[in-house]
C-alpha cells in the first residue's frame, strides 16, 4: 500500500484506515518518488495536492489508483484523478470505502480480472457481448459472470440456464462484508459460475450486496465479468468503482455514439479506466476508430454482427454453442487485447 501526499489531513486519515483495518501504509511526499513504486504496489493512494503533478509523469495505466481529496476541496481536485485513471475519495464522506480498499474489499485476488460490460445505447448486444467474453475467459480459468440488469429480465436466460438451480440476487441481498465462497450455492452454466437477476425480485441491487459478492467471486476467479446494465444504480456504480476496466459497447450511428457520450459521462468514465467496443453493423455509418476518437476512449475490439445469436437465445441456445467463429474471436480478441490473465497487467 503506498499513499503520495504532503497534506497531513490526508496523511492522518490514511493512517487511522490503515490502522483500523490492520494494514500498513508507505508514504512517500513528492509525485516522482511514485515513478520506481508505481507498478509494484498493492494500491496506491494519491492525495488531491499531488494528483497533478503525478499525472504529469506519464505512468502507465495500472488498476487500483485512488486520488484522495477533502470534501472543501476545489473542483480541479476531482479532475486531476483523470490523467491516472484513478477514482476520487472524497474524505471523510468516504472513510468506509478508503477502509475497503485497505482491506482488500473491492478486488479479487492477484490475477483476477475484473471486467465490466455497459451498453453505450440500448440494443447495442452488451449482455451478449459479457456472456460471450465470460465463455471466452474459460480457457483461462475459473470465469464468473454477473448480472446487474435489473431491467434485463435474467442473463440466465441469455445461457439457457433459467431453470438451472442455484442462488440468484433475490437470496444475496442481504450480503455484506465478507462472505465464503459462493461456488455450489449460485447456478453454474456453459462452465460459467453465474449471478443472475431474480426475475422474482427485481429490482436494484444494494451497493454492500455487490461488493460482498463481486469479492467472493473475484476470490476464487480468474475473470470476474459484470453486466451492469444502463440504470447506473448504486450496485451498478460500485461494480464499476471496483472493475479493472470498463467496455462501453457502441452502435456505428450517429444516435448510439451520441447514447454513447452520455453515458460515458453519466458513469464517469475516463480513458484509463473504460475502452470500447464497437458492435458492428451492416450499413454502419462511423468507423469504429472514429467512434473511439469521439468518446474518447481507446479502441479494444469490434464485434461483428450474427444472424445465429437472436434466435438461439429464443430457444435457449448460449451464445459460445450458437454464434460463429468470427464472432467468439472476437470475443477472444478483447480478452487478450486486456491482457486477461495476467490481472490487466
Amino acid at each position: 500500500m503506498l499513499l503520495c501526499t504532503a497534506d497531513e489531513t490526508i496523511g492522518a486519515a490514511v493512517e487511522a484506515a490503515g490502522a483500523a483495518v490492520q494494514r500498513q501504509v508507505a508514504r512517500v511526499n513528492d509525485a516522482g518518488s511514485l515513478i520506481g513504486r508505481w507498478r509494484d504496489a498493492a494500491v496506491v493512494l494519491v492525495g488531491f495536492d499531488l494528483a497533478e503533478a503525478a499525472g504529469r509523469l506519464g505512468l502507465p495505466s495500472r488498476p487500483r489508483v485512488y486520488v484522495l481529496a477533502h470534501s472543501t476541496s476545489p473542483p480541479s481536485a476531482l479532475s486531476a484523478s483523470v490523467p491516472l485513471g484513478a477514482a476520487t475519495i472524497v474524505l471523510p464522506e468516504g472513510g468506509a470505502w478508503l477502509a475497503d480498499v485497505l482491506a482488500g474489499r473491492t478486488g479479487g485476488a492477484t490475477g483476477t480480472s475484473r471486467i465490466c460490460v455497459l451498453g453505450g445505447s440500448g440494443g447495442v448486444g452488451a449482455s451478449t457481448l459479457a456472456v460471450g467474453l465470460a465463455c471466452a475467459g474459460r480457457a483461462l480459468g475459473p470465469v464468473a459472470l454477473v448480472d446487474l440488469d435489473e431491467l434485463g429480465g435474467g442473463i440466465d436466460l441469455v445461457l439457457g440456464a433459467e431453470r438451472v438451480p442455484g442462488w440468484r440476487w433475490d437470496r444475496l441481498r442481504s450480503a455484506r462484508g465478507q462472505i465464503g465462497d459462493l461456488a455450489g450455492l449460485v447456478q453454474s452454466a456453459s462452465g460459467v459460475t453465474l449471478v443472475s437477476m431474480s426475475r422474482d425480485d427485481a429490482g436494484a441491487v444494494p451497493r454492500d450486496a455487490v461488493s460482498a459478492v463481486l469479492a467472493s467471486l473475484a476470490r476464487s476467479s480468474t475473470l470476474v465479468v459484470t453486466d451492469v446494465g444502463r440504470s447506473l444504480d448504486a450496485g451498478a456504480r460500485e461494480a464499476l468503482r471496483g472493475a479493472d476496466r470498463t467496455l462501453v459497447v457502441c452502435a456505428q450511428d450517429v444516435r448510439g455514439v451520441a447514447s454513447a457520450r452520455r453515458t460515458v459521462a453519466a458513469a464517469g468514465l475516463t480513458g484509463g479506466a473504460a475502452a470500447v467496443v464497437v458492435r458492428l453493423r451492416r450499413g454502419g455509418t462511423i468507423r469504429p476508430l472514429e467512434v473511439a476518437v469521439t468518446l474518447g476512449l481507446p479502441l479494444v475490439g469490434t464485434i461483428p454482427s450474427d444472424a445465429a445469436l437472436a434466435p438461439a437465445a429464443e430457444r435457449g441456445v448460449p451464445p459460445d454453442r450458437a454464434a460463429g467463429r468470427g464472432w467468439l474471436r472476437a470475443c477472444a480478441s478483447v480478452l487478450a487485447e486486456l491482457d486477461v490473465g495476467r490481472g490487466l497487467s
